[in-house]
């Protein structure tokens, strides 16, 4: 890689971790490219060649998408400002362990994670922090997998006392408290605005879909994780008061035809709507992309035009300054605690080849599901 070192001296570097997005109209296949030829993310026959067709057949609509929304991926540029404002903290709150870099490193486009951890590979610590809430091995693990992979090659062990990660923070009190703050602003203002009681809104939920043998067979548990942060934002919003009906859908179907996926799908769950509004929830997500921005904002409120007479969106957390204060708390009590990586364990059926050995390099026990079922099966049915 033809990065540059830097040179200013960096005690901790924090790296987000997501899938990043096209800049432009050229980047688009190649990322489609590198993301469906990802067994992590979605098992084909054939990957690399059918991987290969379907990011041509369905380039030009992911183009025109863009073209829909008026932008390409947003994602980076909030990303960027996500890191700056950050870094800025921990400097500020935790300055024993400044001075902070916190950058983004992207699973499909640059700038990359491996490139990133080799631009500032002089740091005393390294933190890979999952912006997947919930833990799918779709997403997260695609993620420390790919940068594992990349470490594993540097035969340099000095990288693996220094490197630590971030995962699954879906169950936090405050994750829970942000989303139901950003909600009720929002439902609040709709009935403010519009004139509408409680029950005439219906919240939406809405998640990344998986096929539905990546839980059921294999064992990711990334649908509980959603089912569980759904339950815990409902259970706040309802002791605030409101009377509302909640329902949580799954969205972004891609691959085979004949795949199953994890059901009630979104365009469903509106067709079946009887109150007055809908608002959604981009329950996964925390960055504006173009699955909210144009699958949501476009397309779903298409659908839902046709069955209600309002549709709203609570947005993404994007720059709003308590999820800044959350990130930021994150990290202090992962360096507080040692640098601990806790990532979840490998599927009870896994199917990866380098899951085992990701959490194995990163220090993160138990490694298995399995494993924990052996030792104990009470715990291993928690996790």
């Amino acid at each position: 890689m033809n990065a540059t070192k830097s040179e200013n001296p960096v005690k901790t570097l924090v790296i987000l971790l997501n899938m990043g997005g096209p800049q432009n109209k050229d980047e688009v296949h190649p990322y489609l490219k590198e993301l469906f030829q990802d067994r992590e993310i979605l098992k084909l026959p054939f990957q690399k060649i059918l991987g290969r067709y379907i990011a041509w057949r369905r380039t030009p609509n992911i183009q025109e998408r863009y073209e829909e929304i008026g932008q390409y991926s947003p994602t980076k540029g909030i990303m960027d400002d996500q890191s700056a404002e950050i870094a800025q903290k921990l400097d500020h709150i935790h300055p024993q362990s400044a001075p902070h870099v916190c950058v983004s490193g992207f699973r499909y486009c640059s700038p990359r994670t491996s490139e990133m951890i080799e631009q500032y590979n002089t740091a005393d610590k390294i933190i890979l922090f999952s912006q997947y809430p919930q833990h799918s091995c779709s997403t997260s693990g695609s993620s420390f997998c790919d940068a594992y992979r990349w470490l594993d090659k540097q035969k340099d062990e000095g990288y693996r006392d220094r490197i630590s990660v971030i995962d699954q923070w879906w169950d936090r009190s405050d994750y829970t408290e942000l989303w139901a703050m950003l909600v009720k602003r929002k439902f609040d203002e709709m009935k403010s605005t519009l004139g509408l009681n409680d029950k005439d809104i219906r919240i939406i939920y809405s998640a990344h879909s998986l096929p539905e043998s990546y839980c059921t067979e294999k064992g990711d548990k990334y649908n509980e994780e959603i089912q569980g942060s759904f339950e815990r934002i409902e259970k706040v919003l309802h002791s605030l008061g409101l009377e509302h009906e909640g329902a949580l859908a799954w969205q972004s179907k891609v691959g085979p035809q004949r795949t199953k996926w994890l059901t009630p799908s979104t365009p469903d769950v509106i067709a079946e709507t009887t109150q007055k509004a809908i608002l959604m929830v981009p329950i996964a997500f925390t960055t504006d992309h173009i699955e909210t921005l144009d699958e949501i904002d476009i397309e779903f409120r298409g659908y839902a035009e046709e069955v209600v007479d309002h549709f709203a969106r609570v947005d993404c957390f994007n720059l709003e300054e308590k999820f800044i204060d959350l990130c930021t708390r994150l990290v202090i009590e992962h360096i507080e605690n040692g640098y601990n990586s806790a990532i979840r364990p490998c599927c009870l059926n896994c199917e990866g080849n380098d899951c085992a050995a990701m959490r194995q390099y990163f220090g993160s026990e138990p490694v298995s599901q399995r494993e924990l079922l052996e030792k104990s099966p009470a715990e291993a049915v928690s996790v």
